[in-house]
């Protein structure tokens, strides 16, 4: 065997391991046994693959980024998170590789055994996945975690907000506000943060004693357009039971309908209250009052975790709460 040739999979075969145990061995990754790694690096040197000695052994972590395509063209929310997790990993000598999954395609078989062929130590998976591309991922037996989003079929390791008490805040300022007609919008997209606002704004409602009216839970606005929430509004301002105030699921929605409000001579907050969740960069510039979601710190948890995960495998999973706070803007009106 030449020994300008020698490869990965070469050094596997002499020793019956895979090539994927070598190339965490000579990275000095975790997931091969003192013994194994020393018979492997032994073996590296007196092959001289790529010149490698032992005293250059250098600690190393190949992760993989798995989100469906809205978390790259996002640049509103996941924009900041990704910028969290980029930022851990050029700090911390981790090569991070980043896998867009169609959401059509994420259940074929074909779609997850291309991505686990690469090495990897770890997986993160960003936002809303289907529960059957969880469990093949969990049954890899490759370290992962979930940013944003939870299944209770999947036992692993997930970062989230405190959807609940961002909710419980943005009620609380209204009702200091004097408002009492609360009305909720979502938007069609089906993510567990967004079931959680909701669940929790019928929470709150209930425990500030406040009315609930079925008709103003507006749950499939579509956030990119204006129609479906001019619709709305048109066919129920007439009402004398109109909200005063309403609670959007995201900044995105909230701002949506304040265009939808305005193109039809409504103003915020002088006419109707808007308040929005997320924070996004652009919700400075209307004055919407919001909550504001620690993106950037989410995504750096994230990597923490995985890597310890990586390192201590048979540890207890952890569901991490992110702490949110509200942010108090010109878009609610004091009507007490």
């Amino acid at each position: 065997m030449s020994k300008s040739k020698v490869t990965l999979e070469d050094i596997a075969s002499l020793l019956n391991v895979s090539k994927n145990t070598v190339s965490k061995a000579l990275r000095g990754a975790p997931g091969v046994s003192d013994e194994l790694r020393e018979k492997i690096c032994n073996l590296a040197v007196e092959l001289n693959y790529k010149k490698f000695q032992k005293n250059n052994l250098n600690l190393t972590y190949n992760i993989t980024l798995l989100c469906r395509k809205t978390f790259l063209i996002d640049e509103t929310f996941w924009a900041k998170v990704l910028y969290g997790i980029t930022n851990y990993a050029s700090q911390n000598n981790i090569k991070l590789n980043i896998v867009n999954v169609d959401e059509n395609k994420e259940d074929k078989p074909d779609t997850l055994s291309t991505i686990l062929s690469n090495d990897i130590d770890g997986i993160i998976i960003a936002g809303t996945i289907s529960d059957n591309f969880l469990k093949r991922i969990k049954n890899s037996r490759i370290p992962f975690i979930v940013i944003d989003h939870y299944s209770e079929e999947i036992e692993c390791d997930y970062i989230n907000t405190s959807n609940q008490s961002g909710i419980y805040k943005l009620i609380k300022h209204l009702y200091k506000n004097g408002h009492k007609k609360i009305g909720f919008i979502s938007n069609y997209i089906s993510a567990h943060s967004f079931e959680e606002r909701l669940d929790a704004f019928k929470k709150y409602m209930n425990y500030f004693k406040l009315p609930i009216s079925e008709e103003y839970l507006w749950l499939e606005a579509q956030y990119i357009e204006t129609n479906y929430l001019k619709n709305n509004i048109l066919s129920t301002i007439k009402n004398s039971s109109f909200p005063t105030a309403w609670v959007c699921v995201n900044d995105n929605t909230a701002l949506t309908f304040i265009k939808a409000l305005n193109e039809i001579n409504l103003k915020v907050p002088e006419d109707i209250s808007v308040v929005g969740f997320d924070n996004i960069s652009v919700s400075s510039f209307s004055e919407l009052t919001t909550i504001n979601i620690p993106k950037e710190i989410m995504g750096q948890k994230a990597m923490e975790q995985l890597i310890y995960r990586i390192k201590n495998p048979r540890s207890p999973y952890i569901d991490i709460r992110l702490s949110v706070s509200l942010i108090e803007r010109n878009s609610v009106k004091n009507i007490s």
